[in-house]
């Protein structure tokens, strides 16, 4: 263990010291709350070493002073007239087995503004450690087609929102929108984080059922490795050490390294998707359950249905090893498709 103390201080030390240079270098770029970027979405490279350092100076749980007012900071990052970045859709869209198209497909954004939720988790008024928390559950809307020929506005808000668990948790939201160059409303989202209280209760009511997705109409099975993880995070920029490599995520507690949720949500989509006519608006949730341990075979399981000009998926995602569910979710298409669990 000794040694793995001191890998871990003297790597801290040294992203201190870069830290310190980044701010230096960059000088007035350095982001605020509220903050503007004008053709470009927030750097990843000084985010990372923000966060890193938040490990040391920041608390892992929320203070008792916003437990006790029920509410989170109000906090918000925007970038302006952003091109698509058409390498990285093409890479995404090769990776989740999605078809080629003129269009974005709608988790796309999420994969484009990971930076934008990271840099509001980055702001100096953020209140806890930007690593530790875990995605709970996740909702978005693609209200119409978005071209990838499009100039892009994207408004990130860290909502005051937010809950305690029966197990002690905290639960807060963070959402971003995507608008037109003429401000129309395009896309949009809510991602809710779970941060772990200090003294967890454990289950005070029953534990709720497993979901019988077996009994859906179809499914897709996949075999994942542990290069998924990496490989998604190059796409994303999430390069939390629980991702990237069996070693590194067995220090955090996991047996190996685990798959991004949304990099499953997106191979169901596309599994949902094949040979079918896409259509407005769209909308997709997803609860995630537990960790989608990596190498493994995972099945996507879906029941379809329509109603009226709706068509919509209940869709899951179970571990072959294990028998449980990972994540489950409803994607919906057409007139009335709504982001709800």
């Amino acid at each position: 263990m000794m040694g793995y103390v001191g890998t871990v201080s003297l790597y801290s030390s040294l992203l201190a010291l870069g830290y310190v240079v980044a701010l230096f270098r960059r000088g007035k770029e350095t982001l605020t709350d509220g903050a503007t970027l004008q053709g470009r979405l927030p750097p990843l490279k000084p985010l990372y070493v923000h966060a890193l350092l938040s490990m040391i100076f920041r608390p892992k749980q929320l203070p008792k002073r916003l437990l006790s007012a029920g509410s989170m900071p109000q906090l918000s990052v925007n970038s302006d007239s952003v091109a698509v970045n058409a390498q990285n859709l093409a890479n995404y869209r090769k990776k989740c087995g999605l078809p080629e198209g003129k269009g974005l497909p709608i988790l796309y954004p999420t994969v484009e503004t990971f930076c934008m939720n990271l840099a509001c988790m980055c702001l100096p008024t953020f209140p806890i450690s930007v690593i530790g928390g875990v995605l709970a559950c996740y909702r978005a809307t693609m209200h119409r087609p978005i071209q990838e020929s499009e100039t892009l506005t994207y408004r990130q808000r860290l909502l005051p929102k937010m809950q305690q668990t029966e197990k002690g948790d905290t639960e807060f939201d963070m959402s971003v929108s995507v608008l037109s160059a003429t401000g129309e409303l395009l896309w949009e989202d809510t991602s809710t984080f779970l941060s772990f209280g200090k003294q967890r209760q454990g289950n005070s009511k029953q534990r709720e059922p497993e979901l019988d997705a077996r009994s859906f109409q179809a499914s897709e099975t996949w075999q994942l490795s542990t290069q998924d993880g990496p490989q998604f995070a190059a796409l994303n920029g999430d390069i939390n050490f629980i991702h990237l490599h069996p070693i590194l995520a067995r220090l955090f507690g996991f047996k190996s390294n685990i798959a991004h949720g949304v990099y499953l949500v997106s191979k169901s989509i596309a599994a949902m998707q094949t040979g079918k006519q896409q259509q407005y608006p769209q909308a997709v949730c997803a609860s995630f359950k537990r960790p989608a341990v990596l190498p493994g075979h995972f099945t996507c399981h879906w029941q379809q249905g329509t109603q009226g000009a709706t068509f919509s998926s209940d869709f899951a995602v179970c571990s072959e090893e294990t028998g449980k569910t990972v994540l489950s979710g409803r994607y919906t298409c057409g007139k009335d498709a709504v982001a709800k669990m």
